[in-house]
């Protein structure tokens, strides 16, 4: 198996050495192999990459990628846990699309592209599971959309962002909501009141608007979802004076307890991804919602550990495993 990441100088407590160390764990040959290395080599792809020879600790150092211009194409199973510089996404998801015609994926590159974006949610969970939402880059419409109504807040984040990066909550009764608004679709109208649109060209960006669910704050959960099988994950909690709760902010989590009717919407909302390509996912639900979902490298496992002091990564590779296997993916 070939595990893509990016490159770095220690290993943290996360998917880059907990999944590779599961999988070398339950006897499988794991090469780890550097995202930013894919090229084609006389129509071969080829990676940076070096066979797993032990587990790796957090704060270990990153091995030395001893094998350059390796081929990427010698392997059963692919799995991407990272994406690359966004200068290069377009190229590297070409590459990524490429090798996942002669090697499966955990996650299909297809699905990678194009539903690992907050633009494509629909096309996932059920319009009923969400929250009311718009994929927008008109200043005018959003902007009448959160005035229309004092008693709607809308959380307003990047389209194909993530760790709470620019994600804001705005309502008419906020001063700053227009302004929010403005530069999370581009700044239009100030660029090319500067500039000159004949100068500066087109400078609207897409953004999300999503109604803001007031249950959120305090029944949110990162559920990690192995084929169809839930199988770590953690509850968040919202710090007091912020409306975002991403752990990597510091926002404090504890275990993940699922009720019944939440364990057979997960189940469900899994078979609906395995059936579009996607076998290891992190969703954000806040039941019956789905806030967002995470494919690329969704944290949970790492989370799940810290807060109760027990390690489900083979049980979660093992169920990707399987998964794989019954769809005919995977000997």
């Amino acid at each position: 198996m070939l595990v893509l990441v990016s490159q770095a100088s220690k290993f943290e407590l996360d998917n880059h050495s907990i999944i590779p160390s599961a999988l070398h764990r339950e006897g499988h040959e794991v090469h780890i192999g550097d995202i930013d290395t894919l090229n084609v080599h006389d129509s071969v792809v080829v990676c940076d990459r070096v066979r797993l020879s032990e587990e790796f600790i957090a704060g270990g150092d990153f091995p030395s990628l001893s094998e350059p211009y390796a081929s990427a194409e010698d392997f059963d199973l692919v799995w991407v846990l990272a994406g690359t510089h966004p200068e290069a996404g377009d190229d590297s998801f070409r590459l990524l699309w490429l090798l996942n015609q002669r090697v499966p994926f955990v996650n299909d590159a297809s699905a990678l592209f194009f539903l690992n974006t907050k633009i494509n949610l629909g096309a996932i969970v059920p319009a009923e599971h969400l929250p009311a939402s718009y994929v927008s880059n008109d200043f005018d419409f959003l902007n009448a959309l959160v005035e229309s109504d004092a008693d709607r807040s809308w959380v307003v984040k990047p389209t194909s962002d993530g760790c709470g990066a620019d994600v804001f909550v705005v309502n008419k009764l906020d001063r700053n909501s227009s302004a929010l608004l403005g530069s999370a679709t581009g700044n239009a109208a100030s660029r090319n009141g500067r500039y000159g649109r004949e100068i500066i060209g087109m400078a609207k960006r897409h953004t999300v608007a999503q109604e803001y669910v007031p249950h959120v704050r305090t029944n949110e959960k990162r559920v990690i979802i192995a084929g169809d099988t839930p199988v770590s994950g953690f509850l968040r909690f919202h710090p007091e004076h912020d409306h975002r709760s991403n752990a990597t902010l510091g926002a404090r989590f504890e275990a993940l307890e699922l009720t019944p009717e939440e364990e057979d919407f997960v189940r469900l909302l899994g078979k609906r991804m395995t059936d579009l390509g996607i076998f290891y996912s992190g969703i954000d639900m806040a039941y019956p919602y789905v806030i967002e979902v995470n494919m690329v490298n969704p944290g949970g496992l790492s989370y799940h550990t810290l807060a109760t002091g027990e390690d489900t990564s083979s049980a979660a590779v093992n169920a990707v495993l399987e998964s794989l296997r019954a769809a005919g993916k995977l000997r």
